[in-house]
């Protein structure tokens, strides 16, 4: 019964993550990587925040179709990256946020200062399948 139950279950939380008719999906999870460990990864489509995700954490959820931006940013560094693409009906688009190692070596080596001109965040997305 326990089985019956976990399947129901299952599917429901399924339906509930599926994309309305004519919309795509995103599905962004964030790498369990130490570098830059303590500061959340703060995702934007299409300049709406939709999640603040800490190591290991997913978000899923529906984009309309069209030209799409994705940004990832977070309080600790200057700057944000962004993933670009036209969302197709129906279709998933996966991604994983990683850290930016160049990034990383501009705060090493400028502090804040080498950071802001490096530019790009501390984060990025790296597309999956």
């Amino acid at each position: 019964m326990a089985v019956a139950v976990l399947a129901v279950a299952d599917a429901a939380s399924t339906a509930a993550h599926a994309a309305p008719k004519g919309s795509a999906t995103v599905a962004i999870t964030r790498s369990t990587d130490l570098l830059f460990l303590a500061a959340p990864a703060a995702i934007e489509i299409n300049g709406t925040k939709v999640a603040s995700l800490g190591r290991g954490e997913s978000f899923n959820g529906p984009i309309a179709p069209g030209p799409t931006e994705i940004k990832v940013s977070t309080w600790s560094t200057p700057g944000s990256s962004s993933y670009r693409f036209t969302a197709v009906p129906g279709k998933t688009y996966k991604m994983v946020v990683v850290p930016r190692t160049k990034n990383y070596a501009a705060n090493v080596v400028g502090g804040l200062v080498g950071a802001a001109i490096e530019g790009g965040g501390a984060f990025e997305f790296v597309p999956t399948r």
